[in-house]
């Protein structure tokens, strides 16, 4: 029997090496700043990628996941051909009942439209649907009988699509000088454009523009499905709820 991942505070799900730091590597910074302990799991080893074989890609993961202080798991679905099926679902429900994390992040579950942008590669969204049924079959005692059921207590999704209005902004301008140091172990990926800005410029704008909604330089963007709690203090600004 393989050996349990151990409990982690924090599991974030990203489709291929690269996604998850570069949308929401200054809250995961921040999250280990305040000590917090989290599983950084990369869903496939990114091997139909057009820049980088799957090594290079991979000690570049593993670069990254050192900079952010995140402990990283590389898992081998297949890039390109991410599905919500039910093999996928319990692999992900025994990685939730090993770790018994407090959050999960995965990019948004679904995308309609046909943007050629990062939220709608059909591996981002594909993974964001899959983690959250995942999710579901953790609480059912029948399933995966060798290990407790757990219900994973809040659920965030980034890779907010653009018709979308996030639910929750993070500041991340305190550390956004690490969070283009965890971009750019990405050494591969950093000749990708998208018309006339380069991928670390693309991200710089997508980060300004989310900080923007709530009057700061920097922010990443994050949508809940559900309600969420939210105190009498809250109402007069951040630093007043408790």
């Amino acid at each position: 029997m393989a050996e349990s991942l151990g409990s982690f505070d924090v599991v974030a799900f990203g489709p291929h090496p690269d996604d998850v730091e570069m949308g929401i590597a200054g809250t995961l910074i921040k999250m280990v700043r305040a000590g917090k302990r989290i599983l950084n799991v990369c869903m496939t080893r990114g091997e139909k990628g057009t820049y980088g074989t799957v090594d290079v890609r991979k000690k570049e993961f593993e670069r990254a996941n050192e900079i952010m202080g995140t402990n990283p798991l590389m898992l081998d679905f297949p890039d390109t051909a991410m599905v919500n099926d039910y093999e996928g679902k319990l692999r992900v429900a025994r990685i939730v009942r090993e770790t018994r994390p407090q959050v999960v992040f995965a990019p948004y579950h679904t995308n309609p439209f046909g943007h050629f942008d990062g939220s709608a590669n059909v591996d981002h969204f594909a993974t964001g649907e899959l983690v959250r049924d995942g999710l579901k079959l953790a609480r059912f005692r029948s399933l995966l009988p060798e290990l407790e059921p757990y219900g994973v207590p809040y659920l965030y999704y980034y890779m907010v699509p653009k018709h979308i209005s996030p639910t929750v902004v993070v500041d991340v301008t305190d550390v956004i000088d690490e969070v283009h140091a965890a971009i750019e172990a990405y050494a591969t990926q950093m000749s990708i454009k998208k018309q006339r800005l380069g991928i670390h410029d693309t991200l710089d704008v997508i980060r300004r523009y989310t900080g923007l909604r709530i009057n700061v330089p920097y922010g990443e963007g994050f949508y809940s499905d559900e309600a969420l709690a939210f105190s009498v203090e809250g109402f007069f600004g951040p630093d007043t709820q408790s």
